[in-house]
């Protein structure tokens, strides 16, 4: 059906050269990072994007690809000079964004958004989502980094072009986009017994290219920390020892092949591994924990670009997809789960999205989407002849339509769009004996969806935007119909909806020694029918609950000072309150999203030693407070202020090396009750590349 992505291209194509703007910025604070004055289109043109010398402009932030209006952030490969990093250690640093982690390197993280749950957050791999319909939320810690080459999150808003809505945002993973022939390998150790390696590789002939990345990552996690032995009020019992069955082996890959056809075509194939095996610690006090996860996934995707077939300046993209997804829990002695489990779950998912963009006139753009989703989960028990949980399909289908229309007099952008959602689901459920029932009635739902957004260029340094639009969640297979017999489900629940608004500048000044990119926003959510469990009789039951009103600003600034400076800094106060008629909880923080955010990297970039040798550090420092584990807030997690470190250099050959320390106070911290976080470590990666012929300023 269609998007608006108006005259926006002659609207920038008409700016003038940014002038001097007179503060280079003492602020550290500066959030949204969506749009900017000065804007490119070839990556939207599908020409090829080689990588970059690093240089003063580098501070002013990318542009993200699928929605310009929205408050937004971009990381590219030029993302961070560490070793040994991670999505969600990624993420983290992000204005509006929080992450709640469950351990150390691999451990399960789930991420929030301006306050919102994980379940309210999708998740795209190059356009397939990772989020399936039996819930939960995405495993960032499940997420490779390692073929990752940008990333997009778009806080408060879903971009049309994604066919589902979330009412926290999207999160775009974009892999390795081959280039010109060449190769990459890297090998790093760290703490706790961790290694890595990793090769890629790109084949590059006329107008195909092939890329091929593999990589392996292994870590014993025994690190150190201090077990109150289920006493917090009473230190006396508190004793020293180290996290037992937390180790870790995973094995990825990437091979993607990508073919020019006529002028303005392209054609993609890709294929995904993801392997792991990895043992469950559970709570920090667990005596003799033996419980053992493996997760399996394989990921196809096809897909194919245009930039001609709707005329000049429009832009095609048909994606199709299929996932495989298997997870097997196994815990026979029942430490982590209430009973002894061998759970063998299995995941199918079929789809594709079509979207589409086209110029009217130069001042107005339509697109559309169309976006088709089949989803079946099959569960089953090694250690019992009934299934573990629930089996369930979902039909899901999405259409919409979105203008852009530019108001040239007073450099105004409207974006408007309207898309349906609609969902069919069947499964059999559980009795209150735990019995499966026969298959119930199937369900359906129906969700509009609404956005209008406004952008002006109120200076050629000062851009203004605001977005307002109506989300929604279903709820998912295993809130409707339970699973493994301790949740029971719920067949009337009702989806979740959210209303969401923000406001805020965007400043950007360049210069001939220094850029700096600033942005900031008030944001507002209102979320109602919110879903949570409730316990009775030792089972839960999913049930709408009530409602919830989050109020924040967000910010973060990027500053290049020369060849060599740099700075990137973001911060996040988040009120999010429960506004339910519950008298424990009414007025109460959200649990697990903290009031207050702060992250800050200064670097020194390419210190030039000798011929072909080159030196950078780093320092950072990460902060977090006013943060919950319950929803009475009645546990509080102590504040805390991580501080990091880093060294790197360009040696001759083609080598890089990268040493970074985290947690070099060695607090002691956990984001959940009894999970505690590893304190002080340290990681040195080593990477050698081949030549790129082609490297572009």
């Amino acid at each position: 059906m269609c998007s608006f992505r108006s005259g926006a291209s002659a609207w920038h194509a008409r700016r003038r050269p940014l002038h001097r703007f007179p503060i280079l910025v003492a602020l550290l604070a500066g959030g949204a990072g969506g749009l900017r004055p000065c804007v490119g289109h070839a990556q939207d043109k599908g020409e090829p994007v080689y990588e970059t010398v690093v240089t003063a402009r580098s501070a002013v932030e990318e542009t993200p690809r699928e929605d310009r209006a929205a408050a937004s952030a971009v990381i590219t490969a030029d993302r961070t000079p560490r070793a040994a990093e991670s999505v969600p250690q990624l993420l983290s640093e992000q204005a509006g964004a929080s992450v709640t982690r469950l351990g150390g390197m691999g451990a399960g993280a789930t991420l929030s958004l301006r306050g919102s749950t994980a379940n309210q957050v999708l998740v795209y791999v190059d356009g397939a989502p990772l989020n399936t319909a039996t819930g939960g939320g995405v495993d960032l810690g499940a997420i490779p980094l390692g073929d990752v080459e940008r990333i997009e999150i778009y806080r408060g808003t879903s971009p049309i072009g994604f066919g589902a809505s979330a009412i926290g945002g999207v999160v775009s993973l974009t892999t390795v986009v081959p280039r010109e022939s060449h190769a990459n390998f890297a090998t790093g150790s760290g703490s706790f017994g961790t290694n890595h390696a990793s090769a890629r590789a790109v084949f590059s002939q006329g107008r195909a290219r092939v890329y091929v990345g593999a990589h392996a990552l292994g870590s014993e996690g025994d690190f150190p920390y201090v077990d109150s032995k289920g006493t917090n009020l009473d230190p006396g019992d508190d004793q020293a020892t180290r996290r037992r069955n937390n180790d870790l082996r995973q094995v990825d890959g990437l091979a993607r092949a990508e073919v020019d056809l006529a002028a303005g075509r392209r054609l993609r194939a890709q294929a995904m591994l993801f392997a792991r095996e990895q043992g469950l610690p559970g709570i920090a006090m667990l005596a003799n924990p033996t419980a053992r996860l493996g997760t399996f996934r394989a990921t196809g995707i096809v897909t194919y670009e245009s930039t001609r077939d709707l005329g000049a300046g429009s832009r095609v993209r048909a994606t199709t997809y299929g996932n495989y997804l298997l997870s097997h829990f196994a815990d026979k002695a029942g430490q982590v789960n209430a009973t002894p489990t061998d759970a063998w779950d299995r995941t199918y998912t079929a789809g594709g999205t079509l979207d589409w963009r086209k110029a009217l006139r130069p001042w107005l753009s339509l697109a559309g989407v169309l976006d088709g989703r089949y989803d079946r989960f099959l569960p089953t028990d090694a250690l019992s002849t009934s299934l573990s949980g629930a089996p369930g399909t979902r039909l899901f289908g999405a259409a919409g339509c979105e203008g852009d229309l530019l108001a040239s007099a007073p450099r105004l952008d409207v974006v408007a769009s309207l898309r349906v959602e609609a969902a069919r689901e069947a499964t059999s459920g559980r009795d209150n004996f735990n019995h499966l029932a026969t298959t119930q009635e199937p369900k359906s739902h129906l969700l509009p969806i609404v956005r209008l957004s406004f952008a002006q260029e109120a200076a050629s340094w000062l851009s203004l935007r605001a977005n307002g639009g109506r989300y929604s969640r279903l709820p998912s297979l295993v809130e409707i119909y339970g699973n493994t017999g301790y949740l029971l489900g719920n067949t009337g629940l009702k989806p979740e909806s959210g209303l969401n608004a923000d406001f805020g500048p965007v400043l950007s000044w360049q210069g001939n020694a220094a850029a700096v990119t600033w942005s900031t926003a008030v944001f507002a959510s209102w979320a109602s029918d919110l879903i949570a469990y409730r316990m009775g009789g030792g089972r839960a039951r999913a049930e709408n609950v009530g409602s919830a009103r989050i109020v924040g600003v967000e910010s973060s600034a990027r500053l290049a000072l020369g060849t060599h400076a740099r700075l990137f800094a973001s911060a996040t106060l988040t009120d999010a309150r429960d506004t339910t008629s519950r008298e424990a909880y009414r007025d109460r923080q959200l649990a697990l999203r903290p009031r207050y955010r702060f992250y800050a990297r200064p670097e020194w970039r390419d210190i030039a030693l000798a011929p072909s040798v080159s030196l950078g550090l780093y320092a950072e420092i990460d902060g977090t407070a006013g943060n919950y584990l319950d929803p009475a807030n009645t546990l509080r997690v102590p504040a805390r202020l991580l501080l990091g470190a880093g060294i790197y250099a360009s040696l001759p050959d083609g080598f890089r090396l990268r040493a970074s320390a985290r947690n070099l106070a060695d607090a002691r911290v956990h984001d959940i009750a009894d999970y505690p976080l590893p304190g002080r470590e340290f990681h040195v990666t080593l990477v050698w590349s081949s030549p790129n012929p082609k490297t572009k300023e």
